[in-house]
């Protein structure tokens, strides 16, 4: 263990608290331990005091001090030198509470358990869970003037009121989410607090470790800083969609899809994608949202963007750091839906797609759906991070090598260490072969001014070899022959607007007319493509009647659907997960019947074949129910309406309406009979009734006296069509068979004709008619789900334009989290209670509006 050691401490400016004191004695023997551990001669660390300041410890020549500064130290001020900073940014994990503010108002953020542990670690004090921070209160950016208010207000809308992560697609939503727990980071410009002005922080060992290997690193094309105003870098619009990609190594890249798309490595803090950092944060630190923001991109992203400036962007252009892959002009050709209406990407970033539309030479919408695949390799070097120096290659020999050194201590000096252009020729150095800058060193006279214009448009190989293509997939029209205000409503986000604005389905010229089943809207949800398909068809057809009916139906259930009129889908959108159209007609009637077996007469039917007649005819029938029940629905009607929220362009509403003129339900019971296909004649004598007309066949004995007895002597067979039902075989045997108590059984009453028996039913019949019920849901798909939010009819609005003649519009809002184990989303439909709809769920919410969350949710 190592002793103490006196030291001096000199204040430089301010006064130092207890907390400051206690903070520099802790340091003092930690930093004399590593020292000595690591047999250093020399060592100098700068300090965050607790109470705002910093101080600077140092044990150099044998001299051993302390310097101590309550004001903000110049470490912050960082030079643009193309140079890896020794700086990693804290993120504070959370939800915005309070985005809009008053005069003198801060930005109230909600901080998850994780993150309040992580700030405690550093402030070494109880941390709050709602936190009102200067550091958070940005307004909006000027790169987004969608989101400025137009008119002067007493209300100051900071960047989180609008600018939300929702707006991107794939990883670059979870990289929005992400950075925006950055916060600012000119220090200067913030209260004197450790939490406004936090950090993060390592061991010494570790942070010298890490220093010592990239203080030499050069950046491609960006510094290793969070932006200082913490504004958002990164275009999420139909004209220009940044996105991040990952190559073959998985390390990420910065995409840029405008007229071309472009790559360059995605910028990072550099310390924080060494694995000696990684083995920290996993095996010491024990901090899940900062392991997560790790496994997601390999490194904390630092949130800046391709350079703003073309000068720059094309110089970095020529040094191979961003790189052109593929053509998109052909896209940009056509017209938004919305303008927020982004590239959407995967989480890997290989593929994305979007939607357009023009008018053909008829004015008639034509809408176009583009894929765009992209396959990136990996850099030579990690996070194309650069440190060989120029001028240490074996191949040259000693003269070589002071020859190359004179040259570019020439040129160097004149190029100067900070500014775009010397960041750029530098970090070209570094990967140009020395044999060609040797060549140009040869040169008798070396103009400094000349050199550095020659190595300013010196192109460089790409540092990575990228493939990519845009490939049209699908066209479909968009055409509806009735106004605006008459036509199916589908209805995207213009947050300028604060509405939701219909598409307009009306064709430029007038008499033209297209059939339609055409992709408008394409998104990718948890990785899952989604589309919106719009249908439409002006052709009508004669449906065909839908079936079961049979020749004979006895016993047993049938149906039958039967349209009257000629028929058409109904409704005009349908969905990956819903497709609710139907096949409608002006009337549509749909029966239904149910046969039920009741048996046999009770006792026979007979008849003599006419009055006088000495034969007669015997016969039975089989008797069975018929319920008939049908409903005849008359001008129904389907509206399908989708809108995608604001904030939210990763899922859609879709309402559901289904309405009529009247339906008429008919109900009746019957009882019907099919005749036995056995039968059989009979004869009997009587000197009055029965004495004309013999039977052929008359065997029976004895012979009958006044219709007594009655002989039945012949079956008949004659089944007919549907007879099987009552066929059980003959059912008199023996013949002659004596039916006397059946046809005479009473001597002093002569009957004709008589028998049966049938089965009691009580039959009816009754007929209502009522207006058709208007019926209808609202569903909203997200995170790869459809969540029924309501089996009621959706508000009116959803299928009325929007805005409409009078100015009235809609406007629906959704917020989720993307970054992080927590799984949650709203919209913005109440329940009774006045709350959002959600799914998943969010301690740090309330379900009341849509949040902003930042940093990585993990609760």
């Amino acid at each position: 263990m190592t002793s103490p050691k006196s030291y001096g401490l000199h204040v430089i400016s301010g006064v130092l608290t207890d907390k400051d004191i206690d903070r520099i004695t802790s340091v003092i023997h930690r930093f004399l331990s590593f020292k000595d551990a690591a047999q250093l001669e020399n060592l100098k660390q700068v300090y965050d005091l607790p109470d705002g300041g910093y101080f600077i410890v140092q044990d150099m020549g044998g001299l051993f001090r302390v310097l101590a500064d309550k004001q903000q130290p110049e470490k912050f001020r960082f030079a643009h030198d193309g140079l890896v900073k020794n700086y990693i940014p804290m993120f504070f994990s959370g939800v915005v509470e309070r985005a809009t503010l008053r005069e003198g108002e801060k930005v109230i953020i909600k901080v998850t358990e994780i993150c309040r542990r992580r700030l405690q670690r550093l402030v070494e004090y109880t941390v709050p869970k709602d936190l009102a921070l200067q550091r958070f209160t940005i307004d909006q950016s000027p790169d987004f003037p969608e989101f400025i208010p137009q008119t002067e207000s007493v209300v100051q809308r900071t960047q989180f009121y609008a600018h939300n992560p929702g707006w991107y697609s794939g990883t670059m939503a979870k990289a929005i989410q992400l950075i925006g727990g950055y916060g600012i980071q000119d220090f200067e410009s913030l209260p004197d607090d450790a939490i406004e002005r936090a950090r993060f922080s390592m061991p010494d060992e570790l942070n010298i470790q890490l220093w010592d290997k990239y203080k030499d690193v050069r950046l491609p094309g960006y510094t290793g800083l969070p932006p200082a105003n913490g504004h958002f870098q990164y275009d999420y619009k139909w004209t220009r969609t940044h996105a991040i990609a990952f190559d073959d190594m998985n390390r990420p890249w910065l995409l840029q899809v405008g007229a071309k798309v472009y790559a360059m490595p995605l910028p990072v803090i550099p310390l924080t994608a060494d694995p000696d950092f990684h083995a920290y944060v996993y095996d010491e630190l024990g901090d899940d949202e900062v392991i997560e923001a790790l496994e997601t991109f390999g490194a904390l992203p630092s949130g800046e963007g391709f350079p703003k400036d073309a000068k720059t962007f094309q110089r970095w252009v020529r040094a191979g750091v961003i790189i052109e892959i593929c053509d998109t002009a052909e896209f940009l050709s056509h017209q938004a839906f919305f303008s927020a209406c982004g590239w959407s990407f995967n989480s890997r970033g290989d593929s994305a797609y979007n939607t357009g539309y023009r008018y053909d030479d008829k004015g008639i919408a034509e809408a176009n759906t583009f894929k765009l695949s992209l396959q990136l390799a990996a850099t030579e070097h990690h996070y194309g991070l650069h440190k060989v120096d120029v001028g240490n290659s074996t191949e040259l020999n000693d003269n070589e090598k002071l020859m190359l050194s004179n040259y570019l201590a020439k040129v160097m000096s004149a190029l100067g260490n900070e500014g775009n252009l010397p960041v750029t020729i530098k970090y070209k150095m570094r990967r140009i072969p020395q044999s060609e800058i040797l060549n140009r060193a040869r040169s008798s006279s070396i103009n400094p001014e000349t050199e550095i214009d020659y190595w300013d448009n010196y192109v460089c190989e790409p540092i990575a070899k990228h493939k990519g293509k845009m490939i049209k997939l699908y066209t479909g029209k968009l055409y509806h022959h009735a106004k605006p205000k008459f036509q199916p409503q589908i209805k995207f986000p213009e947050f300028a607007m604060n509405m939701c604005v219909s598409f307009d389905f009306s064709p430029q010229e007038p008499g033209v007319s297209a059939d339609c089943d055409t992709i408008m809207y394409a998104y990718f949800d948890d990785d899952v493509l989604k589309v919106v398909k719009y249908f439409y068809t002006g052709k009508d057809f004669t449906r065909q009647v839908d079936s079961d009916y049979e020749q004979c139906m006895t016993v047993g259930s049938w149906y039958e659907t039967k349209t009257t009129g000629k028929s058409t889908i109904s409704g005009n959108f349908y969905l990956t997960d819903i497709d609710d159209r139907d096949e409608i007609s002006p009337t549509i009637t749909h029966t239904e019947i149910k046969g039920e077996d009741k048996g046999y007469d009770s006792k026979p039917f007979f008849s003599f074949i006419h009055f006088y007649a000495m034969q007669g005819n015997l016969w039975r029938n089989r008797y069975f129910t018929r319920f008939t029940k049908s409903e005849t629905i008359r001008d129904k009607n389907i509206e399908l309406a989708i809108i995608v929220p604001m904030f939210n362009r990763n899922c859609v509403l879709h309402a559901n309406r289904v309405t009529g003129g009247n339906k008429t339900n008919s109900e009746s019971l019957e009882l019907l009979y099919v005749e036995d296909p056995y039968s059989y004649k009979y004869w009997t004598y009587d000197a009055v009734f029965a004495w004309n007309t013999p039977l052929n066949k008359q065997t029976g004995k004895p012979y009958p006296k006044n219709g007594s007895p009655v002989w039945v002597e012949i079956q008949n067979y004659a089944p007919l069509t549907c007879s099987d039902f009552a066929d059980q075989g003959p059912w008199i045997t023996n013949m002659p068979a004596d039916y006397t108590w059946l046809i005479h059984p009473d001597n002093n009453t002569w009957q004709h004709s008589g028998g049966g028996g049938p089965p009691k039913v009580k039959e009816y019949s009754k007929t209502t008619t009522t207006p058709i019920e208007t019926t209808g849901n609202l569903k909203w798909v997200v995170n790869d789900q459809v969540v029924t939010i309501s089996t009621k009819v959706p508000e009116n609005r959803y299928f009325l334009p929007s805005p409409d003649e009078y100015g009235n519009s809609m406007v629906r809002s959704g917020s989720k989290v993307f970054l992080g184990q927590s799984k949650y989303a709203n919209i913005s439909e109440t329940n009774d209670a006045g709350f959002w709809k959600y799914a998943g769920f969010s301690s740090l919410v309330n379900h009341s509006r849509a949040y902003h969350f930042i940093g990585v949710i993990n609760e």
